[in-house]
């Protein structure tokens, strides 16, 4: 390993998304609002230290919008990840927790209660999500050598590699704040742990 320098990875969240709030939206395809993409760009400007010399996105728009501008801007190639994807909530895409608990009101508590590891129905569980981002996030830093990558996506996504990467549990991880344009920076460096420099170090 002798030479290879570590690799400071940025993984950000999209901003404010038009329409209902509070919802369980993992496979909706539902944009940011002008205002989200604006923040969610302020944001990145001030991560950009180093300057970014990669850009990823999940394929949806809330994310997929702001990155192909943003990657267009620093004049950077984008790739789009079908891994960072948010969790699919299932049968419960697009309803509240409110809404969901009306309609299965035992499988949602099992589902609160499981911190995700019973998923919704028809939906990925939060094992499933995990094996599908870590396996996305091995294979996104295969090749890093240094430099400084950006990658856009999801609090879901977020939550789960935080499990994966400082063996967050899972329940803890559910207590950890993730707003609209969160985001957290990781050392990665082949064959040694990640280190978690830091976490939503930028106000919004």
């Amino acid at each position: 390993m002798s030479g290879i320098q570590p690799t400071l990875v940025t993984v950000l969240r999209h901003g404010e998304v038009r329409g209902r709030a509070h919802v369980y939206r993992g496979a909706l395809d539902d944009p940011m609002t002008e205002r989200g993409s604006d923040r969610v760009r302020a944001i990145a400007q001030r991560l950009a230290v180093p300057a970014f010399d990669r850009i990823a996105s999940s394929p949806l728009a809330r994310c997929l919008d702001f990155a192909e501008a943003y990657a267009k801007a620093c004049e950077l190639p984008l790739e789009t990840l079908e891994s960072m994807r948010e969790m699919h909530f299932g049968a419960w895409e697009g309803l509240t927790p409110e809404e969901a608990a009306e309609l299965d009101p035992t499988h949602h508590e099992l589902f609160r209660g499981t911190a995700g590891k019973v998923g919704a129905p028809e939906g990925e569980s939060v094992t499933d999500l995990r094996r599908r981002v870590g396996q996305g996030w091995a294979a996104w830093l295969a090749d890093a050598r240094g430099g400084h990558r950006l990658l856009v996506t999801h609090a879901g996504v977020m939550r789960v590699l935080l499990m994966e990467l400082v063996g967050l549990d899972p329940a803890h991880a559910y207590r950890i704040a993730l707003p609209e344009a969160a985001h957290f920076q990781v050392s990665h460096l082949p064959g040694e742990a990640p280190v978690l420099l830091n976490l939503n170090s930028c106000a919004g």
